[in-house]
């Protein structure tokens, strides 16, 4: 019997083409590099094109599903609705830890926060990082992960304890030395599923395809900013372009900063630098003791996660919560709490008080987006 050859190199000749995959297309394409059937040269030469071209978002939506299919979830997620916050990386302006700071005043002003991160990619201290140097435990137990849901109203999963099926793929994506796919793949993987997210990305001409790959992900909300000069967060230093999506449509916006009472301000007064200098800035601002620009750009992304959680009617509405979480140093607190609650046993977080256990779920039932 003559065996069936791989359609990998046509898949490559399609993309060195500039016409993107179907969605069964990059299914296959994704099943085959996490099953490592298809040759690490041809690996890089796909990701090499898929990049050249233009990631679509029924491509980037069709891969994430498969990568979700990778990890199930070992325990029982809580029944509560969850947004996550974070961006692509990539814009190269080494800020300080703006969207994990985002994740703990979004979850002090009620909001329930899956925080999905990993170490430095583009930047050059990742959430994970910060994190860890704050005194928060990466290796936990899964089940402590998700019990504190319930219990902080926060947590976060470090992305690689997560993802056990792209530890293969590892070293070849160092080895190339560019980002690809995968690099924008990573926010919409989340182990938990949140119906909510704000993503940011670095270039524009990755709004609507990010956009468009949350709508087919069945997100109930979602956000996806570009800030003014090429940060993956909104900026104070001018409009910020939105996507915001609901119920599967996607409509675009502009966000102004000034229109909303805050100050202008340049990328440069969001410097972070090295692990020390991003670990006191996030401190700072959480306790509500930072700068002026990095209390408001923190806030006004807070105002973007507080609305895509549907905790308010519009970002505008946000803003003032935000300012007021982080004026009383709410984010700290937080922090605080989930440290605690990560470094205690899962014994203990079962004894929460029965309101606030984890209610009965199955995998099945747990959300597509």
């Amino acid at each position: 019997m003559t065996p069936i050859p791989h359609p990998w190199p046509t898949l490559l000749e399609q993309l060195l083409q500039g016409r993107s995959l179907t969605a069964d297309q990059a299914t296959e394409l994704m099943r085959g590099w996490l099953a490592q059937a298809i040759d690490p040269v041809l690996t890089g030469a796909l990701l090499a094109a898929l990049r050249a071209k233009g990631v679509s978002g029924e491509e980037l939506a069709a891969m994430a599903a498969v990568l979700r299919q990778a990890c199930p979830l070992p325990v029982e997620r809580p029944a509560m609705a969850l947004v996550d916050t974070c961006g692509t990386g990539g814009d190269g302006a080494d800020s300080f830890n703006i969207s994990t700071a985002v994740a703990f005043v979004a979850a002090s002003c009620g909001a329930a926060v899956a925080k999905h991160g990993n170490r430095s990619a583009s930047g050059r201290v990742g959430s994970a990082d910060v994190l860890e140097a704050l005194g928060l435990p990466l290796q936990v137990d899964a089940a402590q992960v998700v019990a504190a849901l319930p219990r902080v109203g926060l947590t976060f999963l470090f992305a690689p304890a997560w993802h056990p099926a792209l530890v293969a793929l590892a070293p070849l994506r160092r080895s190339l030395g560019v980002r690809t796919v995968f690099n924008l793949l990573g926010p919409l993987v989340n182990p938990l599923g949140p119906e909510a997210q704000v993503v940011g990305v670095a270039r524009v001409e990755l709004l609507d395809p990010m956009a468009d790959a949350l709508a087919r992900l069945g997100l109930r909300r979602a956000v996806v900013v570009h800030g003014e000069g090429g940060l993956d967060e909104a900026s104070l230093g001018g409009c910020s372009q939105l996507r915001l999506v609901e119920q599967g449509r996607v409509r675009s916006e502009l966000l102004d900063p000034t229109a909303l009472g805050l100050t202008a301000a340049p990328i440069a007064a969001l410097a972070g630098g090295d692990l020390d200098c991003n670990r006191a800035i996030l401190e700072a601002v959480l306790k509500g003791q930072g700068t002026a620009a990095q209390r408001d750009v923190v806030a006004l992304n807070t105002a973007l996660v507080l609305w895509a959680a549907g905790q308010v009617a519009s970002p505008a509405a946000g803003l003032p919560l935000a300012l007021a979480a982080l004026e009383r140093g709410a984010g700290w607190a937080k922090l605080e709490q989930l440290r605690t609650a990560l470094a205690s046993a899962p014994a203990d977080l079962a004894s929460a008080p029965a309101d606030l256990a984890i209610a009965p779920a199955n995998l099945a039932s747990a959300p597509a987006g």
